[in-house]
């Protein structure tokens, strides 16, 4: 048998079943003094059964064992208890969300700190963890595009793709958001000429970058991608910029003249607006806490869902029904008993009744 709760919460759940029987049992007892506190402001107790034909303060006992049963089998059922294994589908109501990641090298610029690429890691992990049912794939960018994780439901997958990535994950330096978003409009047509949907309701292209575009033009193809998808963008950096330094393994293969070894890099925050606002998506700049996170899974709760195709699994049955029907018959019997309380003591009288007769 196991319950709902984990294992290691066994200690605190029987801890606090355990008080709660104690507080019923506790209330029980002063319910029953204050009883006869009562009956003794008429007769005194010792001489109850002499002067009352009948009453018999043993018949009132098990009304509180009863209701102690209740209670404790309305715990059990509380508790969720399972038993027996049968095969059940499993569904899921979930999103795409895909993942745009800028890796280029203004992205090592280290504000915010530690530097870009790693807060922009943090904020996609924080989304990972609110959105367990959700599909997320990874594209990364700097002057050219890949997909480096298609979308998947294995987060596990996609957490360890995403801590491989850096700077130097791509060969061609520069920045260009356009390459990214026709990689994203591609993984987003094939994904649906596979199941058949064009929908943007249930899609998401999730831009992460400066904003600083070297190549292409990016609002024309965040107006096609909209059709697929809508675009939310969190900003990376700062507008008043950020001092890059070319890194020393870049220097061997190309020539950089000596007064253009560092230069300025500023996050573009009209650029990146005016791309989620193509698609009918929202844009938040980078926070030092986590309401950027927040602001996004708004904008996904807001978005339909679907269900996807579930799976079957060999899992056990929930049970608690049982203990519910048994704390519901102790209740019942409770009433039947108070019920009878009458008729007993009438009978007890006759009875008492023809034995001095």
């Amino acid at each position: 048998m196991q319950f709902s709760f984990p294992l290691h919460q066994w200690p605190l759940w029987t801890a606090l079943a355990v008080l709660i029987l104690a507080v019923c049992a506790v209330l029980l007892y002063m319910l029953e003094k204050r009883r006869g506190a009562r009956l003794n402001c008429f007769v005194e107790s010792g001489l109850a059964a002499q002067l009352m034909p009948g009453w018999s303060p043993e018949r009132r006992r098990p009304l509180a064992w009863i209701f102690l049963l209740g209670i404790l089998f309305v715990l059990l059922a509380e508790a969720g208890p399972r038993w027996g294994k049968k095969w059940a589908p499993v569904t899921r109501v979930s999103r795409d969300v895909l993942v745009v990641l800028d890796v280029s090298l203004s992205m090592d610029a280290e504000n915010p700190p530690p530097t870009r690429l790693v807060r922009a890691r943090q904020k996609i992990e924080s989304l990972l963890e609110r959105s367990p049912a959700d599909r997320f794939g990874l594209v990364a960018f700097s002057g050219e595009a890949a997909t480096l994780c298609p979308l998947t439901l294995d987060h596990g997958y996609f957490r360890s793709v995403l801590d491989a990535i850096n700077t130097n994950t791509l060969s061609t330096d520069g920045s260009d958001i356009s390459a990214a978003l026709k990689e994203a409009l591609d993984v987003f047509q094939e994904d649906a000429q596979r199941f058949g949907e064009d929908n943007s309701g249930d899609r998401v292209v999730l831009l992460l970058s400066d904003g600083e575009e070297t190549a292409g033009d990016a609002l024309a193809l965040a107006e096609q991608i909209g059709r697929y998808a809508r675009i939310y963008v969190i900003g990376i950096g700062d507008p008043q910029g950020a001092v890059v330094t070319y890194p020393a393994w870049l220097r061997q293969y190309v020539r950089i003249p000596e007064d253009k070894l560092t230069r300025l890099s500023k996050l573009d925050e009209e650029n990146l607006s005016r791309i989620a606002v193509q698609s009918g998506g929202a844009y938040v700049r980078i926070t030092p806490d986590n309401s950027d996170v927040d602001f996004i899974q708004q904008e996904l709760k807001q978005l339909r869902s679907r269900v996807t195709a579930g799976e079957v699994r060999f899992q056990m049955t929930e049970r608690y029904q049982w203990p519910l029907i048994l704390a519901w018959f102790f209740f019942f019997l409770e009433g039947v008993w108070m019920l009878m309380l009458a008729p007993m003591r009438k009978r007890r009288m006759r009875l008492e009744a023809q034995n001095h007769g």
